[in-house]
């Protein structure tokens, strides 16, 4: 948790996408996600695996009129990945909604 943490603060997203074995995403880990674990009591040294959610919001496509219906519910980054989960692409409000490069 606390690599994620670091990425989070270096970042503008306010998240992480998580990555496994295999280059594989397993999910994404937020802002409010450190403070919930924080509040339940878990130690910044957990591994992160055990603390992500089974889902998460991702697409298939760098689709921009399909990221900007999930962006404006909150989420502030998309992963864009493959068929075999691979990342390919992140798409933030930065990018998505023409502020530059995120």
């Amino acid at each position: 948790m606390q690599e994620a943490i670091a990425s989070i603060q270096r970042n503008e997203s306010r998240c992480v996408v998580v990555i496994a074995k295999g280059d594989k995403v397993v999910g994404v880990f937020s802002e409010g996600d450190v403070l919930r674990a924080i509040l339940a009591g878990v130690d910044v040294h957990t591994p992160l695996r055990t603390l992500l959610r089974p889902s998460f919001r991702y697409l298939r496509s760098a689709d921009l009129a399909a990221a900007r219906k999930l962006l404006i519910t909150g989420i502030t980054l998309i992963p864009v990945i493959d068929d075999e989960f691979r990342l390919q692409d992140v798409l933030t409000l930065k990018r998505v909604f023409g502020e530059g490069e995120a």
